[in-house]
């Protein structure tokens, strides 16, 4: 306590000018015994200003920003408590990783980016030193605890298939299409009569690729008319009402459009049902992942914030704090 009282006294005697001397560093925010100084918090929001979760606010961007600082020197404070911290070798490691992202070959090519950023070699391997260190606290306090067995994963499959993994009705489908113009009877009727010639002809026993390439107007004609898998609810509603009939057909009668005229093959057809868990367990473990750790990073971070002192010196920072709890 006396600590913290000797702090508290040096952070407001360094806001007022001394006399014959420089201002001292100005202190935004005081988390337990770690400081937030003016000048590291007016470099992060240089660069937080022009990220997307920025907004448009300068303010909210302002209280945003001081959130995640703050944050962060709770984790700092957590990483000390812990001996974590990231290895040399792990940092050149992500240094050489970020060259790669932005496709440095050179050092001068390196150095010319971490100049147009306002950065140093040594400030870029500060800052990664930083993130990894912070990595590793969340890795140990958080990521460890996520349970993602596959007991938990198919349940979750079973809770969350019909939003996520359900399947409609599917068919291959190869097509003939016969075009008319719409005001022109005599065409619609020449475009019907292909179209029963071209039946014959499959009923007969030809191949319906081969009838198509010789009669289909349409966009597939050079595949045989193949559409390939076609789910139900793709098509308009007259086409889509033929290949997924009631009961189920081959060759459905030809459907009448009002300037075509089409004639199917379907085969293969598929019920609807869901992707099987073994398929999309990967994606699971990934979704379930992403909530789990914003429900349980949340609430960590909550704890310790309880746990802490946190005094936030800037006014205006302040109010938009306590605005926000007034809401």
């Amino acid at each position: 306590m006396r600590n913290r009282i000797l702090l508290a006294a040096s952070v407001l005697l360094a806001s007022l000018p001394l006399a014959g001397a420089e201002l001292v560093e100005k202190i935004v925010a005081r988390v337990n015994d770690r400081l937030i100084t003016n000048s590291e918090f007016e470099a992060r929001f240089a660069v937080f200003i022009s990220s997307p979760q920025a907004g448009n606010n300068p303010l909210e961007a302002k209280r945003k920003l001081l959130s995640e600082l703050i944050d962060e020197k709770l984790l700092e404070e957590r990483a000390k408590e812990l001996s974590v911290a990231a290895t040399d070798e792990e940092v050149e490691t992500a240094v050489e990783r970020v060259k790669r992202q932005y496709n440095l070959a050179t050092d001068a090519e390196f150095d010319n980016a971490l100049k147009s950023s306002n950065l140093t070699r040594e400030d870029l391997k500060r800052q990664m030193k930083n993130t990894i260190t912070l990595q590793k606290v969340i890795g140990r306090d958080i990521n460890s605890k996520l349970d993602l067995s596959d007991d938990t994963l198919r349940l979750e499959y079973e809770r969350r298939k019909d939003q996520l993994y359900k399947t409609p009705d599917q068919a291959q489908v190869a097509e003939i299409v016969i075009r008319f113009d719409a005001n022109d009877p005599a065409a619609r009727a020449r475009a019907a009569s292909r179209i029963e010639e071209a039946r014959a002809k499959i009923t007969a026993g030809a191949a319906f690729a081969d009838v198509a390439k010789q009669y289909s107007e349409g966009n597939a004609r050079e595949r045989g008319g193949a559409l390939g898998t076609v789910s139900k609810g793709e098509l308009v509603t007259a086409l889509d009402a033929a290949v997924f009939s009631d009961p189920p057909a081959e060759y459905p009668p030809a459907v009448l459009l009002s300037s075509s005229i089409h004639l199917f093959h379907v085969t293969d057809r598929k019920s609807a049902g869901y992707r099987p868990f073994a398929e999309v367990k990967d994606d699971l473990r990934a979704r379930i992942g992403d909530d789990l750790y914003d429900k349980h990073y949340g609430e960590y971070i909550q704890k310790l914030r309880r746990e802490a002192f946190i005094k936030i010196y800037e006014p205006a920072l302040a109010a938009a704090k306590e605005e926000k709890k007034a809401s």
